[in-house]
Formats: structure tokens, sequence, C-alpha cells
């Protein structure tokens, strides 16, 4: 990491007023494929006070309500717009999928004496509970909260140690949360998010990638079950589902490109994809109801003669029958709550890194947002969430990734530009900024509880689609996987993927680089399959910052990785031509017709 990444973010933030936006510092990039904005947008990195971390506690807190503070009236007001509706419709599903999937997980993998402890009522009511507190009473609302597939695997963890240790597991993960909680605070307190901006592109696009891999791997591997669990016909109808749903998504996104239908039909196409795709196909196998005769998991169904739907109760309440919403944490043996102080330790690490990460994703410098972060406070409300969480012995909550940048993204509004290498690309125009959206999403999910039966009709395959949509979606513009197709990419056509770095860096380092971030990928991902040893992975997530600030510099040089890690300088304004969008990637068609329409939109064909 270069000089300025270190100094700059934190002893010039000071010297930028707050409707500028952060200081440069740390370097992000957005999981989708977008282009730089219109002109030079301001950066979301930390934006830090000019005191120094140890001068006194709560000062960054502080600075962050203070910056926050003057837009709060305007983070409701500006609600009131269509992108809003469909970005909160498109965040209940990409938020409700990996809930239930999760959840799935946790039933099977939590079954004390035969009898689950966590399931889909906890994780749901866990992402809209705290999704409703977030929204409200965070400081960037737009990072979407709920339980990662990370939580997940800790959560699991967790269940196995109190197992065999003979501990009640409840109690125990009450104390593993609170004593996180405390740590939460204390860091938030402390001022140590500083430490955000040691945090490069290199170590957020390694860990998008890890999120990324875990959706598709779950996808796959759940569409791949069927055909162990099922009779051919039903496990190739739910390999139908699950590929349709991720292909009709992947494709509507898709249509502000097209060169059919009007612009607000496409805006309003794209919009809506992921949303009318996994409707679609939740509906479509009812239509063949006289030949499937689907009944669903809670009335007796998921046989081997039929596709699988969701495993929900037949009505709200605990998983566990006849536990209390509120965990006695006495119930806990003193050594237990002693020893939880090293998966609470272990928890910390993971959300300081992850939730941290997803929030700077959402924040990215090509959104171009202008109210300012909040992480320190954020911290401390993630705290405050833990403390619920764990006395409710529901899983805890933090950033989202890939849906928190995705929720940034689907707030946008674009148009098509041509770069520098006459690329067509996407520029931001303006980002919807606002709290509506987040808190609209956690209610629908709230909404959903008093009628948990209903989703027991839903077919699991559809879902497990919407999974491999939100891991592919997650790649675009994401320069590792754009460094891992370069591998396969005809040397004459190098420039054509959006790397800026190719003409300042050998292509053989380049290689190089990316394969060693793909070995250390891997080994992060093979250690969340492995139990026992996978409540350590939050630890080799830390390690990033450090291999990527001392051992790459020196395996290829401190020239190359700061470029290679580097965000994309966006092209000059006077380089940039008007380009209207065309379908199938082609070379843009000018008329006199399209030339006064982008006049009329700044330029550029508006999306």
């Amino acid at each position: 990491m270069n000089a300025r990444l270190r100094d700059s973010a934190i002893d010039s933030s000071h010297e930028r007023s707050d409707a500028d936006g952060a200081p440069d510092g740390v370097k992000v990039s957005s999981t989708r494929a977008l282009a730089p904005h219109e002109g030079a947008p301001p950066k979301t990195a930390p934006q830090l006070s000019a005191s120094r971390p140890a001068a006194r506690l709560f000062a960054e807190m502080r600075a962050d309500l203070a910056r926050r503070r003057p837009h709060y009236r305007s983070d409701w007001s500006d609600g009131f717009h269509s992108k809003v509706v469909s970005s909160s419709l498109f965040m209940f599903f990409t938020s409700i999928a990996p809930a239930i999937t999760f959840a799935a997980m946790l039933v099977s993998e939590t079954r004390q004496a035969g009898v689950p402890q966590i399931g889909p009522v906890e994780v749901i009511m866990s992402t809209a509970l705290t999704g409703c507190i977030f929204s409200i009473f965070g400081g960037q609302p737009l990072c979407i909260v709920g339980v990662t597939g990370p939580v997940t695997i800790f959560t699991i963890s967790c269940f196995t140690v109190a197992k065999a240790w003979g501990i009640p597991f409840l109690p125990f993960y009450c104390w593993v949360q609170l004593w996180s909680a405390l740590m939460h605070m204390l860091l938030a307190a402390s001022n140590a998010c500083r430490a955000i901006t040691l945090v490069s592109r290199y170590s957020c696009e390694t860990f998008g990638m890890l999120i990324a891999t875990i959706y598709i791997y779950t996808g796959v591997h759940n569409l791949v079950g069927y055909f162990y669990d099922k009779l051919m016909a039903p496990a190739l109808l739910s390999l139908l589902l699950g590929l349709g749903t991720a292909w009709l998504a992947l494709t509507l996104s898709g249509a502000r490109a097209w060169s059919i239908l009007t612009r607000a039909s496409r805006v309003t196409i794209a919009d809506y994809a992921a949303t009318g795709s996994v409707i679609i196909f939740c509906f479509s196998p009812y239509l063949l109801a006289g030949t499937l005769h689907l009944t669903p998991a809670f009335a007796g169904g998921n046989s081997n003669g039929t596709i699988s739907t969701i495993d929900v109760p037949s009505d709200f309440g605990p998983t566990a029958p006849g536990r209390s919403w509120l965990v006695n944490p006495a119930d806990c043996p003193p050594r237990a709550i002693i020893f939880a102080l090293v998966p609470a330790f272990f928890l910390t690490v993971l959300f300081f890194f992850d939730h941290n990460v997803s929030s700077l994703l959402c924040q990215a410098p090509a959104f171009g947002l202008k109210k300012g972060s909040a992480y320190h406070w954020d911290f401390f409300v993630v705290g405050v969430q833990i403390l619920i969480t764990g006395m409710l012995g529901i899983p805890p909550v933090n950033g989202l990734i890939p849906q928190a940048p995705l929720h940034t993204d689907s707030l946008c509004e674009k148009a098509f530009r041509k770069d520098t290498h006459g690329r067509t690309v996407e520029a931001i125009v303006k980002c919807h900024e606002q709290r509506l959206s987040n808190l609209m999403q956690a209610l629908l999910l709230a909404a959903t509880l008093p009628f948990i039966s209903f989703i027991g009709y839903l077919p699991i395959a559809t879902l497990d689609g919407l999974f491999l949509y939100m891991g592919v979606a997650s790649f675009a513009g994401n320069s590792f996987y754009e460094r891992i197709v370069l591998y396969i990419t005809d040397h004459e056509r190098q420039y054509a993927r959006s790397l800026d770095f190719l003409d300042r860096v050998p292509l053989p380092a380049v290689r190089r680089f990316t394969l060693v971030q793909m070995a250390i990928l891997a080994a992060i991902f093979a250690i969340t399959r492995v139990p026992f040893i996978d409540g350590f992975f939050p630890l080799l997530i830390a390690v990033l910052i450090p291999v990527r600030i001392f051992i790459l510099p020196k395996m290829f040089g401190a020239a190359n990785v700061d470029a290679m890690d580097a965000d994309g300088a966006p092209p000059e304004e006077a380089t940039l031509e008007d380009a209207p969008a065309t379908a199938g990637g082609g070379e843009p068609r000018h008329s006199n017709a399209d030339a006064g329409q982008q006049e009329a939109h700044g330029g550029a064909e508006r999306v």
C-alpha cells in the first residue's frame, strides 16, 4: 500500500468539508460494472476527524454523527422515487433467499436430541429486526445487514463446540454474542475503525470473491444434490428452475443495453430483473400442479417424487419447541462463560473486516455518494444489534456482500459513454441516497413471519438460482475476476478487459499476482468447508491486510502492486464520447436523433 493511502486518509481528511465527500485513501471497487462518474465524483472512503486515535474516546463516533446529522431529514424525504420501490423489492428477495438457505443449513447442523435450535424463523427475524434498527439509527443506511454465510459457518462451529463440551448451546451462544458486542463497542469508542484505511482493493476484492464463491458453490451444490435425493424427473425440473432463474435474472438485468423498447421500459425491466425472475419461476411449477402434486414441506411434502419446497414451521414461533424468546445467560456454566471469549474474539475479527468491507463496497468511489460515511458509529450500532440478537438467541448480523453494493447500484441512474479504449461503459449520473429502501426491505421480511407457512410453498431450486445470480452478478467490476479471465483472453483483445494497468505492468507479473491471489482465495474457502477448524477462517481474512502491505510488494515490486491494487482512474471528461446503448455489445450507432437525445441528458443516454 502506498504512502498516500496510509497518510492522507487520516491527516488530510479534516481539510475537506463534509459536503465534498470523503478524503482519498481507501482503495475499493464496486461489485458491479460501474464506470467513472461524470466529472470527478467525491470519494466515500473513511471520513476521519483530525484527532489521532489515542486523543480521546468517542472522537470518531461524534465526528460521524456530526457528518450525517445534517442529512438525516433528506435521508427520508429523498426516498420517494420509483428506484426506491424496485430496489426495496430487489433487496427483499436477495435477503430472504440467503436467509432461508442458511437457515436450512442451521436446521440440519444444530440439532440437539433431534431438535434444531435455529431455523428460518430465527434467521428471518434477526435480519428483519436488525434491518429496521440499522436503517433508522445507522449512519450509512445504504449498507444492508443480515445473516451471512460466514456467520452461518461460525454458528455451526459454536454449536459443535458446545455439543462436544456438553454445554447448553443457546446460553453459550448468547455469551459469545454478549462478549462480542462489548468488543464492538470498545473498538468503535476507541476509534479503531481507522484501521480500515489499511484495507485496499486487493483485500476487498478477495473477500468479495470469497462470498461470491460461497454463493455459487451453495447454488451448484444444492442443484446437483437433487439428483441424489430425488427421482430423475423432479431433479431435472429443479435444475431447470434454478438455472432458469439465474439465466433470466442475468438476461433481464442487462436490459439497459438493449436496442429494443423505450428507455423507460428497459430501465424498468432491468430494475425488476431479479424480482421478476424469482416470481416467475416460483409460480411456474404450480402451473403443472396436477402433474407434480406439490405439497409444502411443513405438510409432509418434499418426497423424492416431487420438487423440494422450503422447510418452515407451520406457524410463527421459536424453532426449538418450548424455549422462550429470551435466553437466560445464567444457564451457561462459569467456565463456558470465560471460554466464550475465544469465539467472541473470532466473531469480532470477522465483523470488523466483513462489515467495514461491505460498507466500503457500498460506498465505492464509482457510486459518487455525497452524504458521507459513518464507520465508527455504524460499528457501534452493529455492537448494539449483537447484544440484542444474543439475548434473543438468534444469529448476529453485519453488512452483506454482495447485497450491500448491489443495493447502492440498484439506486443509481446511469448513462452510457465511451471510454479512452473505445469501450461502451455505464457511467453513474446520480445515486438516490436514502433510508426508505433499507427499511422497506426489512419490513417486508418482518411481514413474512406471521405468514411463515406460505413461504413453505416456494421451490428451493428457485432460490438456488438466485444464489447463482448474486454470485455471478458480483463478478462485474471486480478486477480480480477480470485478471482471472485474462488468462483465457486473446492477447490482441486483452485491453477489452476493464484493467487500466496493462500498459504499465508486465503481463507475466499480472498472471503471477493473480495466481497468488487465487491460491489465497482457495485456501480460505477450503478452511470454511472443514469442520472444527472452519471457525478460524476470520483470522485468514484479517491476514490479507499484512500480506498486501508487507509480502506482495517484495514478490512483485511495490510499483506493480500499487498499480494493480489501485482504483481505476476515471478517463478525462474530454475523452468521453457520447455512446448510445447497443444490444449485444456491438459498435454504437449514432444518429441525429440519438445525438439530440444524448445532448438533452448531458451528453450520454441516460438509463
